[in-house]
């Protein structure tokens, strides 16, 4: 009854960035880039996760798809995208070198998701949807990204679950929001921002690539190596490894 006779603005700032794209050529890629997956998640070591966790290629030494023939098209994509997805967050590309750090494939059957992370060695995450299950009543695997920040709640827990304090929720309460997979997506975000898959529902598979990107300094702005790492070609190995001092 308060809130129906006044009315104050409220604005809202620093908001979470998340780049998405149907790819129109995805159609004619799309056979070719699952028989590569299936084939990857066949011949690819024996499973190390959870039966209740979806096939991921990097738990299973296949990480660096990117080198793989087969994904030549898609790669070609996520290097285009990373650029538009940069230039609109207001980054001068000629002054940064982009690198593709790992990228791998994720293949989540009935009942499978994939538990809340992030990806700390990377600085943009991205995903690219193959296959995804028909459109119905039940949830293919929602992609769900969390807000650590929270900076609207004004009070610690105050939305936990275990309480009645919200009387509703709305876009200055949520803690978290969650994206539908589409077949031909691209999806790009900050990779430190965490993130998980619900689960499969259908009896279909959920087919789908991650890219982890990485940012270093070209040597071109002054200052940069403050926050961004030199260049790979500045890097020097040690002389001795594998834990051998001599």
């Amino acid at each position: 009854a308060i809130a129906e006779n006044i009315f104050m603005p409220i604005e809202t700032w620093f908001p979470l960035a998340v780049y998405y794209d149907d790819l129109p050529d995805a159609p004619k890629h799309q056979q070719t880039l699952l028989d590569a997956v299936l084939q990857l998640e066949r011949s690819g070591a024996e499973r190390r996760n959870y039966p209740e966790m979806a096939w991921t290629g990097d738990l299973h030494g296949v990480e660096q798809i990117h080198t793989n023939p087969s994904f030549t098209w898609i790669v070609e994509q996520v290097e285009r995208h990373t650029a538009i997805y940069l230039l609109e967050l207001g980054v001068d590309l000629s002054k940064v070198d982009l690198y593709i750090q790992r990228a791998w494939p994720i293949v989540s059957r009935t009942e499978q998701e994939i538990g809340a992370h992030c990806h700390n060695t990377a600085h943009i995450s991205a995903v690219y949807y193959i296959k995804v299950p028909a459109e119905g009543t039940y949830d293919p695997g929602r992609l769900v990204f969390f807000d650590d920040a929270r900076v609207n709640e004004v009070s610690p827990g105050l939305g936990s679950e275990n309480t009645d304090i919200l009387a509703e929720d709305n876009y200055l309460n949520q803690l978290q929001t969650a994206y539908v997979p589409v077949e031909g997506r691209l999806l790009m975000f900050p990779a430190k921002q965490r993130h998980a898959v619900t689960m499969n529902e259908t009896e279909e598979l959920r087919v789908s690539l991650s890219f982890d990107i990485v940012l270093t300094a070209n040597g071109s702005a002054s200052g940069a190596y403050e926050f961004l790492t030199p260049p790979p070609s500045q890097w020097q190995k040690f002389k001795f490894g594998n834990g051998n001092l001599d």
